[in-house]
């Protein structure tokens, strides 16, 4: 699962552990979404083993570019007017017109470097048409799973990094309010951004929005629920800093300031995708002290931590990751494309996205192919024209 990691230069206790194991929105930054499903040395060639006019026989070999031997992979073809009468090494989804072919129990791993064979013979009107490999892609489970329940918990990890990165602290009871039936940017959170405006917060805020339900596989992540729980989260947080200013005051987290000193960084095969770094100080700039950090876990009420939603994406624990001597320091590796359900390595022509989107507000992948979850040739498509809330975001939409 996914983890906050608490960690020190020296000698920090650590606070306890999120159950589960370290498994990745991203930030919210395309450059977690690339790394995590980049294009490694592949291959997927086509070629006719007969071919009789009315019809033909061929195979297609592809090739593992990754480092580790696959769980799955899939080749998308347009097989037009031809009929597939048998085919072997793998399963097609249909006979005829656009299809995608999935492997079988023998030839589902496929060895770093190695390959495995699909064939099938077809009937076709005339020797003028024949199937084309519009792409395919190799993916391995090795590079750890992230499970989640409709995307809520994964996003709101992601949500923890970009008001680390653009508002500087996590004070979401004072950077936050409910507005229009949603949480929102407060007037002291948009005063916090300055000019930048916090575009990745807002990004992540806005997926609130039920137009959203037309790009992104419900199973996947739900912007109702994740209205609904941002609400009530929102809730709890002020509920337990009014009560630790009442009853507990030596447990309110300390005036602080975050600053980013690491990442992304991969921490490896174990963890899902790249780390944030923060280095956590008091308001003048001096190291906190452990009770403080202790404390700093309470600020995390919102997005799920301990108590208020046992968030298994969230976690302290001492790491060996970097941190300036004598600091705290807090990694976060939210989930693959910003709140993915798995975190997925593909190597191939087109690129999967577990939530078939990315965060890309540069728009620099646009109109770029990927395959979608239902294993369909597609395109990242922005629709931010049509639903703003969605700006920043591209989805993989298939056009069948």
């Amino acid at each position: 699962m996914k983890r906050i990691s608490l960690l020190a230069g020296i000698g920090l206790t650590a606070l306890g552990c999120a159950a589960g194991t370290v498994a990745e929105s991203s930030e919210t930054n395309e450059t977690i979404a690339t790394s995590e499903s980049a294009l490694a040395s592949a291959s997927a060639t086509l070629h006719f083993t007969a071919d009789w006019g009315t019809g033909y026989c061929a195979e297609v070999a592809v090739v593992n570019g990754l480092d580790q031997a696959s769980t799955r992979w899939q080749l998308v073809f347009d097989l037009k007017n031809t009929f597939v009468t048998g085919s072997w090494g793998g399963k097609l989804s249909a006979n005829s017109g656009n299809a995608t072919a999935t492997p079988v129990d023998y030839n589902t791993a496929i060895p770093p470097g190695g390959n495995a064979v699909f064939g099938f013979c077809a009937n076709a009107p005339n020797a003028s048409v024949r199937p084309a490999l519009l792409a395919w892609n190799v993916e391995s489970s090795a590079y750890a799973s992230c499970p989640t329940s409709s995307g809520l918990m994964p996003a709101k990890a992601a949500l923890a990094v970009a008001m680390a990165k653009e508002l500087g602290r996590w004070t979401p009871n004072v950077d936050l309010t409910i507005s229009g039936g949603r949480v929102a940017l407060s007037y002291a959170g948009l005063m916090q951004c300055g000019a930048a405006g916090c575009p990745n917060t807002k990004a992540l805020l806005g997926q609130q929005d039920s137009s959203v339900m037309q790009y992104v596989d419900q199973t996947l992540f739900n912007p109702t629920n994740f209205s609904a729980d941002l609400q009530a989260s929102f809730g709890r947080q002020s509920n337990l800093m009014m009560d630790l200013a009442r009853n507990r005051p030596g447990q309110l987290p300390p005036t602080h300031k975050l600053k980013l000193v690491g990442g992304p960084t991969d921490l490896g095969k174990g963890s899902c995708g790249p780390h944030y770094v923060f280095q956590i100080d008091d308001a003048n700039g001096n190291p906190l002290s452990s009770a403080q950090a202790t404390n700093m876990g309470n600020a995390l009420c919102f997005y799920g931590y301990g108590d208020c939603g046992n968030n298994g994406y969230l976690g302290f624990m001492q790491t060996g990751v970097s941190c300036p001597p004598g600091r705290t320091c807090i990694a976060i590796d939210p989930t693959d494309g910003d709140n993915g359900s798995t975190s997925t390595t593909s190597a191939g022509s087109a690129p999967s996205y577990p939530m078939n989107r990315v965060y890309d507000p540069a728009n620099a992948l646009l109109n770029t192919g990927c395959i979608t979850s239902m294993h369909k040739l597609g395109s990242l498509m922005s629709k931010c024209a049509a639903s703003p809330s969605t700006c920043g975001y591209l989805y993989c939409i298939s056009s069948y």
